[in-house]
């Protein structure tokens, strides 16, 4: 509901909106007074327009309490008398909790807390709305009646809309005293902390720089559609041109980096993506309306896929949109600029390409509110080694530009306005972090094996080409798990076998001889893309994708098949199948193999040296006939990721269930132990994958319930390597088969315990 719609609460003046009370709010603050004249004058003047019995006016004081700094109806005795703590009565709940509070029975409310000064014995109905300002209660503003009644939603939103105006003027210093509003300026600077992801580590300080998508400032509906889909055209022509002129600009990157940024040029030439904004300018929408209207349509498509890889995607294409609509809106450049100084950049959302345009000799940090590790921006910042927390898009109400802030990328917090004490702080860390990534790099070729010989050998995951410079940088065995998928949902058609066979034989040429296991393209159920026709599925996490769709749709799998095989002419060539349920899915994906195999023969081609076939357990359907599917593999690889949700039933994506279950269960735990006996019994290698075993805790269970093949997150590498080589694989073997029966929900606490006392280097894993 907009302002100026809002009509007056309590029967006021029905043919003025609240537009006629913001203007005489401004009389009342623009007046020639004294501060607490204007303030009486301002309390008067809502209350008359409401048709209050009682309006008042609470700020915040430097010691956290509510003070009553104005009010019109309780006893003026009252005024810079009253105070409240946060938490404290109503008017301190309202601060608390930084949400209206409705009563239309004050004094019976659990809350309520009588102070006698200030005479308000016959009052029933209460409205309290806090003054928010940079993400901090500045105080409340309360609005009472005599009468006992409810306030209705538009009277509500309109003293809130009344309140947060109040909120502005506090601090801006046009309300209050010099003095006071130093005090107003004091709690909103004061130093916070933070606490999100982390995505990149290392640590970074430097100034606020906020990056804001522009406001879709435009019409909706076109007056003339050519001249329209005129502007469309020529939009684009000059996005495509400003993104082939970025690509070679940034040819310094490398070859490897160049990938994300070709799959970014995808994007932007996607015939599928043009298209749509043609019809939806056809349709008697404006260039601008259009791109708003698309982008909207692939944003909801993507937030449903649950595989928070795929989810991210839609930054890149909401970067896209963003860059066409400056384009569309006359800005020709759409560059940042030069920055002045050390910065860190503050943004809800971003893209790889807006990253690209800033300054990275005073780009230092990254504090992102939307996306994840997976994210094209998350693996650009990695490869510029730029810190980034995500998870914090409060962090642009709570901070201002030029505020210092630090970036704490291995613990997933920032300090915003840090004092003196946590500098000095960060500054030592940083000094430490720079020494200990130096003896990773020095440690990376000593072996991964537990003080009673036990050698475990620890891979990377990956998903670009992008990702394979980790392999030397951190002395990991190969890549345990290559995700193909992305190909498969980037554009408007399956993606050619000439294409995948290139990003294939390229990701092996930079491997040089480690092993590479690629997952067939694990897509359908909620990895979709435009030209897939899914259905509706309820469940989509349980349903038609991954090996399943590949038996029904042979089209599919076979030319990545013909591309695998080809790009490891000559090579050994690892293919891992995803979604492995019954062991009879299998034949029907070796038959498909073993097609493509023959093709090649006929046709004199050349084909791998060796292949080497993998299957990957996910359910807990594939997991207790492991040795059924084993029979027919030469390795497995378990999914810990969806494994642990289905044998626990809970939904890894779901905030109400996902901390409830912890993998350290030692029913969890023992089933795990089970499923590597069993294959391993039936003589095949076996595998971990997922992001648990990037935690120290519980990468040290794993390998104490037998696991001794890991793929973990690039970063997870060189700690994890040294975590291996403090643990006693025997010792902790046999504390956890002693607990296999134990009727805790949790191993966490007491095995934690036990590894300290062990003397294991429990606090190494920061991946």
């Amino acid at each position: 509901m907009s302002i100026e719609n809002t009509r007056p609460p309590h029967g006021g003046h029905n043919d003025q909106g609240i537009t006629v009370l913001l203007r005489r709010m401004h009389d009342a603050v623009a007046q020639e007074a004294s501060a607490q004249q204007r303030l009486d004058h301002l309390t008067r003047t809502i209350a008359a327009h409401v048709v209050a019995d009682v309006c008042s006016i609470y700020l915040r004081r430097p010691d956290d309490e509510l003070e009553l700094y104005s009010t019109e109806g309780l006893n003026r005795e009252a005024v810079h008398r009253t105070r409240l703590g946060i938490g404290e009565g109503l008017v301190g709940l309202v601060a608390q909790s930084r949400r209206p509070l409705v009563t239309d029975d004050a004094p019976h409310h659990p809350a309520f807390a009588y102070r006698p000064e200030t005479g308000e014995d016959p009052l029933s109905a209460f409205l309290g709305v806090p003054l928010i300002r940079s993400g901090k209660t500045l105080g409340v503003l309360v609005v009472q009646n005599r009468t006992a009644r409810n306030y209705t939603d538009e009277e509500v939103e309109a003293v809130q809309a009344v309140a947060a105006l109040l909120a502005e003027i506090a601090a801006s210093g046009e309300l209050l005293s010099q003095e006071e509003t130093a005090v107003v300026g004091e709690m909103l600077h004061r130093p916070e902390t933070l606490s999100g992801f982390p995505i990149v580590d290392g640590v970074a300080s430097g100034a606020a720089v906020f990056l804001q998508p522009p406001a879709p400032k435009h019409k909706v509906f076109a007056s003339d559609v050519a001249t329209e889909a005129t502007r469309l055209e020529q939009g684009l022509t000059e996005l495509r041109a400003s993104v082939d002129a970025m690509l070679a600009d940034n040819a310094s990157l490398g070859g490897v980096s160049r990938d994300v940024l070709e799959t970014y040029r995808l994007f932007a030439y996607d015939r599928g993506w043009k298209d749509r904004l043609r019809a939806a300018v056809f349709s008697g929408l404006t260039a601008e309306a259009a791109v708003e209207q698309v982008k909207n349509e692939n944003r909801s498509r993507l937030l449903q896929a649950r595989d928070p890889y795929l989810r991210e995607r839609l930054h890149d294409l909401d970067d896209l949109a963003h860059r066409l609509l400056r384009l569309l809106s006359g800005d020709k450049n759409g560059a940042r600029g030069q920055l002045d100084g050390d910065t860190i950049l503050v943004a809800r959302v971003m893209g790889p390409a807006e990253l690209l345009e800033y300054d990275r000799k005073n780009l230092k940090g990254l504090v992102l509110g939307e996306v994840s590790a997976t994210s094209h921006v998350a693996i650009v910042a990695r490869a510029l080694k730029i810190p980034m927390v995500t998870g914090l898009g409060d962090a642009i109400d709570r901070c201002e530009q030029g505020d210092q802030v630090i970036v704490d990328g291995d613990k997933g917090e920032i300090h915003i306005r840090p004092t003196s004490d946590v500098v000095e702080a960060f500054r030592a860390r940083k000094e430490l972090q720079s020494e200990r990534q130096e003896a990773y790099v020095k440690e990376r070729e000593l072996p991964a094996r537990t003080k009673d010989g036990a050698d475990v050998t620890v891979m990377i995951n990956a998903g670009l080409a992008l990702d394979m410079p980790h392999l030397n940088d951190t002395g990991a065995h190969g890549v345990g798990l290559f995700r193909t998928e992305l190909q498969f949902l980037i554009g408007s058609q399956l993606p050619s076998a000439t294409a995948q066979e290139a990003l294939y034989r390229e990701v092996l040429d930079l491997a040089d001889g480690k092993p590479v296991i690629f997952r067939t393209a694990d897509i359908g159920g909620d990895k979709t893309a435009a030209y897939m026709d899914h259905g509706n599925e309820m469940n989509p996490a349980m349903g038609w994708r991954g090996l399943r769709m590949a038996v029904d749709r042979p089209g599919i799998i076979r030319p990545q098949l013909r591309a695998l095989l080809a790009a490891a002419a000559g090579r050994t060539l690892h293919i891992m199948f995803p979604m492995v349920t019954l062991a009879s899915e299998l034949d029907h994906a070796r038959a498909q193999l073993e097609r493509e195999v023959d093709r090649i023969r006929r046709r004199g081609g050349a084909e791998p040296e060796k292949i080497l076939i993998g299957a990957m357990i996910e359910t807990p359907a594939a997991a207790w006939r492991i040795e059924e599917i084993a029979a027919k593999v030469d390795f497995v690889s378990i999914g810990g990721n969806d494994l642990a949700q289905f044998y626990f039933a809970a939904d890894r994506d779901s905030e109400r269930v996902q901390r409830r279950y912890d993998m350290m269960n030692p029913g969890f735990l023992s089933f795990l132990h089970q499923c590597l006996e069993k294959a391993r019994a039936a003589g095949v290698s076996v595998s971990y994958c997922g992001e648990q075993a990037a935690d120290p805790v519980n990468a040290a269970a794993l390998i104490a319930v037998g696991v001794r093949e890991f793929s973990v997150p690039a970063p997870s590498v060189g700690p994890f390597r040294r975590l291996i080589r403090s643990l006693d694989a025997g010792e902790i073997g046999a504390w956890a088969a002693s607990e296999f029966g134990a009727p805790d929900d949790t191993l966490r606490e007491r095995f934690t315990a036990f590894l300290l006392e062990k003397g294991a280097n429990i606090a190494s894993i920061e991946g």
